[in-house]
């Protein structure tokens, strides 16, 4: 019987570039797949969160790192951003590396609607 999966198993992608860990993540889902039940859209976007909410110094670095390095953002992401730059339990280099991103998410926003860029 299979165990259920957890994008805790991928976490190590996240010292990849994210374009080289998009193209790694395949070998990796199938190598996962003899063990655990995947889900059938595996994605790169719940490894951020599960790196972010993880609480681990390491992991959520290298998330932030994606994301600073242009990682896809949607509304769901950047309201987690926007909570984790705000959770005092975190690191404050963490927390503002996040407010940097949610800054810049909001700035590209506004530039898309005036200039419809």
């Amino acid at each position: 019987m299979n165990e259920e999966f957890s994008y805790v198993w991928l976490l190590p992608l996240l010292e990849k570039p994210f374009e080289t860990a998009a193209l790694d993540l395949p070998d990796a889902a199938s190598a996962l797949s003899k063990k655990y039940t995947l889900p059938a859209d595996i994605a790169l976007q719940p490894l951020v969160i599960t790196a972010l909410t993880s609480h681990s110094e390491y992991w959520s670095g290298l998330a932030l790192k994606w994301l600073e390095d242009g990682f896809p953002v949607d509304i769901a992401l950047t309201e987690l951003l926007a909570h984790y730059a705000e959770d005092k339990t975190l690191s404050q280099s963490h927390r503002h590396r996040a407010r940097r991103i949610v800054g810049k998410i909001g700035r590209a926003s506004c530039r898309e609607r005036v200039y419809g860029e």
